[in-house]
């Protein structure tokens, strides 16, 4: 509502067309979707993209002794995508899209920013520090390095006593 006289403000051709939230399978996803989901919902016109890459790594297949991840994990990873995908919709109006990929998570992110021509990405980290960052790495972080777009990171809520 704009008071007399004044104008109602316009979004402008340089704001996001489409925006592209990568989740992985933390307790932390909902608040992710939930932060890109009301970001996008300012743009109306923004096409939601929700990942989420089941990661994988050589290491991973030789501890499992399998060529490749175990199908019942593959399908609760898939189940957990299409559950961000509608909770997005609950959140905002724009067009939402689901995408399961499997891999590494930086390469396949980027990779599918690239592809749907990400104008901001949304992802969360789960603040790491000291020898748990060095050892496990900051998948954010990097992110933020290689993808052309913006990137929104969600932190994690901070624990309350």
């Amino acid at each position: 509502m704009t008071a007399e006289g004044e104008t109602p403000l316009h979004n402008s051709a340089s704001d996001p067309r489409v925006v592209l939230i990568a989740v992985d399978a933390s307790g932390g996803a909902p608040a992710i979707v939930n932060a890109g989901a009301r970001l996008a919902r300012s743009f109306p016109t923004a096409t939601v993209h929700v990942v989420h890459v089941f990661r994988t790594s050589r290491f991973d297949r030789a501890r499992a002794g399998t060529s490749g991840p175990p199908a019942d994990a593959i399908q609760d990873a898939k189940e957990t995508v299409e559950f961000h995908v509608r909770s997005a919709r609950k959140v905002c109006r724009n067009e939402v899209r689901g995408h399961f990929l499997i891999g590494d998570p930086v390469g396949e992110v980027t990779k599918l920013a690239k592809e749907v021509k990400a104008d901001l990405l949304v992802v969360g980290t789960h603040d790491h520090t000291g020898l748990e960052r060095f050892l496990l790495g900051s998948i954010a972080e990097t992110l933020m390095r290689h993808v052309h777009c913006s990137v929104y990171v969600v932190r994690p809520a901070p624990h309350r006593d």
